[in-house]
């Protein structure tokens, strides 16, 4: 059976457009529950869920947690993304806390919600302690991998100060039968590592945590090659986004002009232009190395950042503008990229970070140099610079070639010469008296050989055939 395609859904279009559909006869409670202060997407989802009950001619009583669930992924018999989903129930949480506070459902909501479980105290602790040098976003990952490790731990019973490395073994084992991506499950043992290495130091590991966790354990990541759009797509791409007055387009377009990556896009401050001396400069906020850098831009791009300036609202901070003034989402410009990129000529899916390869190969063919592309991309390493903007297929092409031409003159033999025509007898016996006259002294055998050779040449010019006129 075919799955549908998962898509985003608008639950604005079921009041929207009621002429459509049926009108919706809301039971008495959810009427009294709708007149009270609630938020306009709330009263959407309300809506929604009562129609689709309405559609399984069910009533709200008969509503079970599995039925609720099965409303959360396929709201309009399309299957929505995590984000909605998770959105929907966020919305709904109120709605069916105060039916259940009245009877009126059979099933407690708070006991759907997946409460993760609490780290042990050492774990706490640790976590704790790396929250005064690593970012926010750091600490999550940490959190995330020693919540994993500790699951895994209390299932079996076991304790981390008493781990021998028989025990850890299958739990390898178990991250690589997840389907865990190789990225994934490194940074969960390389996190795990980390904290064993602080029990050790703190004496409450009775083995070293080098011989639990060792090198050989950690996956190889595999290594892609960078996947730059294709020239004919590349431009019809650009034309496409060039003509759209839409901000997500043109902030696509900035993206390619400039090599940004989505979240240093989407953190862009309104007044992001630096005025130079000899071109202008595009300030880049905290991104993902956690630093700021000055781009140079072109006349086009400096037009972009204008067009979107002058986008409403404003004042706002950003200079993407999103809905009510907020930042623009993530999910907004991988929108705006799919509709605009759905039928370009390139075989390979279009994602928003291909347009970063593509600035970067771009400017290494055009002759600049490695450390100019690690600067403009914001890298801290050059293999990352190395990694991100390998050499274009064309430029390999042009080598490849011009190294076989070379081989072949290396290996192929000269061509035979051609043997030049004799010079006539009396061009010779011309060439011979006038070496006689230089370098012969005068006398009187020199004077008489060259008075033979004189009458000889004469001879020889009177047997030549005569000259076709």
């Amino acid at each position: 059976m075919r799955r549908s395609p998962v898509e985003p859904i608008h639950f604005a279009r079921t009041v929207r457009a009621p002429h459509a559909v049926k009108p919706l006869d809301l039971p008495p409670a959810t009427r009294r529950f709708l007149r009270t202060p609630r938020g306009r997407q709330t009263r959407l989802r309300v809506h929604a869920l009562h129609r689709w009950l309405d559609r399984r001619h069910q009533t709200v009583a008969e509503l079970t947690p599995d039925q609720l669930r099965q409303f959360l992924v396929r709201p309009r018999r399309v299957r929505v993304t995590a984000r909605t989903s998770y959105d929907s129930w966020n919305l709904l949480r109120s709605y069916l806390a105060w039916l259940h506070e009245r009877g009126l459902i059979g099933f407690d909501p708070e006991h759907l919600r997946r409460h993760p479980k609490r780290l042990p105290a050492p774990a706490r602790e640790f976590i704790a302690s790396l929250a005064p040098t690593h970012r926010p976003s750091t600490c999550r990952g940490y959190t995330t991998s020693l919540r994993r490790f500790h699951g895994w731990l209390d299932q079996r019973a076991l304790m981390p100060e008493r781990l021998t490395r028989p025990d850890i073994t299958p739990w390898f084992q178990e991250l690589h039968a997840a389907g865990l991506h190789p990225s994934s499950r490194l940074h969960i043992l390389m996190d795990v590592r980390s904290y064993l290495h602080w029990l050790s130091e703190r004496r409450r590991m009775r083995t070293a945590p080098d011989d639990l966790i060792r090198r050989c354990d950690m996956p190889k990541l595999p290594s892609y090659l960078p996947r730059p759009l294709t020239a004919e797509a590349d431009r019809e791409l650009q034309r496409r986004l060039a003509a759209s007055e839409d901000p997500s387009s043109l902030a696509l377009l900035l993206m390619r002009r400039t090599g940004l990556r989505i979240g240093e896009l989407r953190t862009l401050e309104y007044h992001c232009l630096r005025p130079d001396a000899h071109h202008p400069l595009l300030k880049v906020p905290l991104g993902k190395m956690n630093n700021e850098r000055l781009v140079p831009i072109d006349p086009a791009s400096v037009d972009l950042i204008r067009r979107l300036q002058a986008a409403a609202p404003r004042p706002r901070p950003w200079l993407v503008p999103g809905a009510h003034g907020r930042q623009m989402t993530y999910g907004q410009l991988c929108r705006a990229l799919q509709a605009v990129g759905h039928d370009l000529p390139d075989p390979v899916r279009i994602t928003s970070h291909r347009l970063r390869h593509t600035y970067a190969t771009e400017m290494l063919s055009a002759g600049m140099s490695l450390l100019g592309v690690m600067r403009l991309l914001g890298h801290r390493d050059y293999r990352m610079t190395l990694r991100y903007t390998a050499i274009t297929p064309e430029t390999v092409g042009q080598e490849y070639h011009k190294a076989l031409a070379q081989l072949a003159t290396k290996y192929s033999l000269p061509p035979p010469s051609v043997p030049e025509a004799p010079p006539a007898p009396d061009e010779l016996l011309d060439h011979l008296g006038r070496w006689l006259r230089k370098h012969a002294p005068s006398s009187r055998p020199v004077r008489a050989l060259l008075k033979r050779i004189e009458r000889l040449q004469r001879d020889v010019q009177k047997l030549k055939p005569p000259a076709e006129s």
